[in-house]
């Protein structure tokens, strides 16, 4: 059976749909047996495969009802180094703590975001954005739920999933009764866990 051609774009389909099925084949119990390795589920794979798929369609729907929007310390010092305003008056100006997450931040102005240019369609610290961004709309939840959510307000995700649906069909068809090896299946689940490393 044909590898995965990893020198072609990430975002074929099918070459990403084979990576999805080989990923799943095993869980991660069984394939990475070192100790501090992060295990996820089939549904978390099948979020980073939907990620490599999704192409924002700029719609704007989660900029202007996302709420609240989270920031980590480092999205902090980005979007301070991006706007090239000390990290203390970027704190200050833009963020609160959030009333239900400690040590979590949370932008202040929300609803449409204070970043969010409607005449562009588009955010303006896009190279700064916040992690809750740059993982929206399906990596947001890891191991806490057994099906991937669809937004439906998001035009790109709606595609995205009946996108990798079709692959998927095509490539269970094209795989059966094919048995990838060990290392193959490992492989598979580090190139989909390598897109939490690109965001």
């Amino acid at each position: 059976m044909t590898e995965p051609d990893l020198t072609q774009p990430e975002e074929d389909p099918h070459e990403v749909a084979i990576l999805l099925f080989r990923a799943m084949i095993l869980p991660d119990g069984e394939v990475f047996k070192e100790f501090n390795v992060t295990k996820y589920t089939a549904t978390d794979y099948t979020r980073m495969a939907c990620h490599i798929l999704f192409r924002c369609q700029r719609c704007g729907a989660c900029c202007t009802t996302g709420d609240p929007i989270r920031l980590r310390p480092e999205d902090a010092a980005q979007l301070a180094k991006q706007l090239k305003i000390p990290l203390n008056r970027a704190l200050k100006k833009y963020t609160i703590p959030d009333p239900k997450k400690p040590g979590v931040l949370d932008f202040k102005h929300i609803l449409p975001c204070k970043f969010y240019d409607r005449k562009a369609g588009g955010c303006k610290v896009y190279a700064a954005r916040p992690w809750s961004c740059r993982i929206f709309p399906f990596l947001g939840v890891y191991g806490s739920s057994d099906q991937v959510v669809v937004n439906p307000s998001c035009p790109g995700s709606v595609e995205t999933m009946e996108i990798l649906t079709r692959a998927m069909e095509e490539v269970r068809a094209e795989q059966e009764g094919y048995s990838p090896s060990l290392e193959e299946i490992r492989r598979s689940k580090e190139h989909l866990k390598r897109v939490l490393d690109d965001l």
